[in-house]
């Protein structure tokens, strides 16, 4: 069996499993996350610590970025030319200023 940094390479739950928990907000997410075994069996289950959060080795950061991926949000689209005219016609200022 493949390890990393002296753990099993296969965690105790799958991107899919992360995904579903982080879909529900509040006491929904509370209780879903008391489901899979509270806060401590979820950091056994994706080796780390509640406390001192990941190890910081490269080795494991690598494989934890070829398993769930880059923690990052993508920008958005810049507005277009068009959408920032519209968006500036649509202002009530600009409206009352525009009418004789």
């Amino acid at each position: 069996m493949a390890t990393i940094d002296g753990r099993p390479a296969q965690y105790g739950i799958s991107l899919k499993q992360l995904r579903e928990l982080m879909e529900h907000r509040g006491r929904e997410g509370v209780m879903k996350i008391a489901e899979n075994g509270g806060i401590h069996e979820l950091c056994k289950k994706l080796y780390t610590s509640p406390n001192e959060g990941l190890s910081g080795s490269k080795a494991d950061e690598e494989h934890r970025r070829e398993t769930f991926g880059s923690n990052v949000i993508p920008p958005k689209p810049p507005k277009t030319f068009l959408t920032l005219v519209w968006e500036a016609l649509q202002d009530v200022t600009l409206i009352i200023l525009e009418v004789p």
